[in-house]
């Protein structure tokens, strides 16, 4: 049996507790909040509906030096998150933390430097690899249906809405770029996983409803290997009233054709397709189902540590680049 512990949820711990009926070697261990008043709805609501009860703890170290997980969530305040990874990963745990995977550069090279000398697998929750429509997208390009790729372009959008104080402050919650405009970037490193080469960024506070000094606009620009421009745009601009709550997109150019990502379908525009019909989804394992298959040694590598540090590190370095108002060499 797989004991995993769980610490907070502040952004994507769901998706371990959402997989759980395909891992049934995988039992919840116990749990705790990250800050006090922590609400941790998705993940309480989510063990009432699996018909679980694991224990709640005070702290992660009481938690951990008790239960002794094999697997620590880290789902904590965003800079919290480098001291958690370090903690779990210095103890020979495998650690599923979101993303970022720290607030600034230093502190990336410090999970990195323990990431490579644990026992323990490291990933960052970069849950849109394993949704269909990217995962189909990725399949397409990699089968060749738009030719080699010369400009790709990513957005990420969500609702502002209501969130928990920390979201104001920078040093809690480390920036729009790292915590949103991260998925566009990993959306592009995912399509086309070639090395960038600089970055040049901006961002925004102006609009924010009184949310301290939280960006709600965002724009970067990545040159790429082999002439590629990449771009990825990020805000929290969507209305209240839209039938989503986030509105992701990606536009993925060729020598052979044009690829589309939006409203959780790939549109295909090549010599066989017109554009006009979505293209059927094809399906792979939901992202905690292969973390732990990955952890068993039959993971289908569609992320590995190196894609998570590489995904934090140009997110800081692009946040790096906007408050600086200059490009930044990657």
């Amino acid at each position: 049996m797989i004991r995993v512990c769980i610490i907070g949820n502040s952004g994507h711990a769901a998706t371990v507790t959402r997989a759980l009926p395909r891992l049934p070697q995988v039992e919840i261990a116990g749990w705790c909040r990250a800050w006090e008043g922590e609400p941790m709805t998705e993940v309480l609501d989510d063990f009432k509906k699996l018909g679980i009860s694991p224990v709640e703890y005070p702290d992660y170290r009481r938690m951990t030096e008790t239960e002794k997980p094999d697997v620590l969530v880290v789902d904590g305040l965003f800079c919290d998150h480098e001291e958690m990874s370090i903690y779990g990963l210095s103890r020979g745990m495998h650690v599923y933390c979101d993303k970022p995977l720290a607030l600034s550069l230093e502190g990336l090279e410090r999970v990195r430097e323990c990431a490579e000398h644990s026992k323990g697998l490291l990933w960052a929750m970069q849950t849109a690899r394993y949704d269909p429509w990217f995962y189909t997208a990725k399949c397409l390009i990699e089968e060749g249906a738009i030719g080699e790729i010369r400009l790709i372009s990513a957005q990420k959008s969500y609702r502002l809405g209501q969130r928990a104080a920390f979201f104001g402050r920078r040093e809690l919650h480390g920036g729009l770029i790292p915590w949103v405009a991260i998925h566009g970037i990993d959306f592009i490193r995912y399509l086309y996983p070639k090395a960038a080469k600089r970055v040049f960024a901006s961002h925004s506070a102006v609009g924010n409803g009184g949310y301290g000094d939280l960006e709600v606009s965002a724009q970067l620009m990545l040159e790429m290997e082999n002439g590629v421009t990449a771009q990825v745009s990020a805000d929290y601009l969507r209305p209240e009233n839209a039938a989503t709550h986030g509105d992701d997109r990606v536009r993925a150019a060729g020598e052979g054709g044009v690829l589309e990502v939006r409203d959780d379908q790939v549109w295909l525009t090549n010599a066989q397709h017109d554009g006009r019909t979505p293209i059927p989804l094809r399906q792979c394992p939901m992202i905690f189902e292969d973390f732990i298959r990955t952890i068993e040694g039959c993971g289908t590598g569609l992320l590995n540590l190196s894609e998570s540090l590489e995904d934090s590190r140009l997110a800081l370095l692009a946040r790096d680049s906007a408050d600086r108002g200059g490009v930044l060499r990657c």
